[in-house]
């Protein structure tokens, strides 16, 4: 096909040279967002698992274990409270340490025993632990209420409001 300055041009109306340097810079694109996100040949291999093992490969079968029971407290707790009239959110970290973020109906004279019966329940899930529940308010972002710790040796239960600014 030619233009009607009589230069080639592709089915797609570009000229042949620029339509390969698209491609030629498209497949260039590709190949560095690859290489950065480790698809490289030495993100493969380590993938494929050559190599000296990781630091962590010691405690992952523990770390699993604490995550599947992490999934199933959380499960647990999502069925006591199936209509989110409660809890609107809850989130366990790495730490064990539980975030709810509380319906707006709640009462904030409801949030002290609340908090006391997800730590005891926490302790049972994980005993001989400290745990912490953190509570907060569904604002945007998350506006803390109060915060509650269980101390494993003592079984001490403390509640901590937060303080307003």
């Amino acid at each position: 096909m030619a233009s009607q300055d009589g230069d080639r041009i592709c089915w797609h109306g570009v000229p042949p040279h620029r339509a390969r340097l698209r491609r030629v810079a498209g497949m260039c694109g590709v190949w560095i967002v690859l290489l950065c996100a480790g698809w490289g040949p030495q993100g493969a291999a380590r993938q494929v698992g050559y190599g000296p093992p990781p630091v962590q490969a010691q405690s992952t079968d523990a770390a699993s274990e604490l995550r599947q029971r992490q999934v199933a407290f959380l499960h647990r707790l999502r069925q006591a409270d199936p209509r989110y009239q409660t809890i609107e959110k809850a989130v366990l970290n790495v730490d064990n340490e539980l975030g709810v973020i509380l319906n707006r109906h709640v009462e904030m004279e409801a949030v002290r025993p609340l908090m006391k019966t997800l730590l005891t329940h926490m302790a049972k899930a994980f005993p001989g632990q400290n745990l912490t529940v953190i509570a907060y308010a569904p604002s945007e972002p998350p506006l803390k209420i109060g915060t509650a710790r269980l101390h494993a040796r003592t079984r001490q239960m403390t509640y901590t409001p937060a303080v307003s600014q």
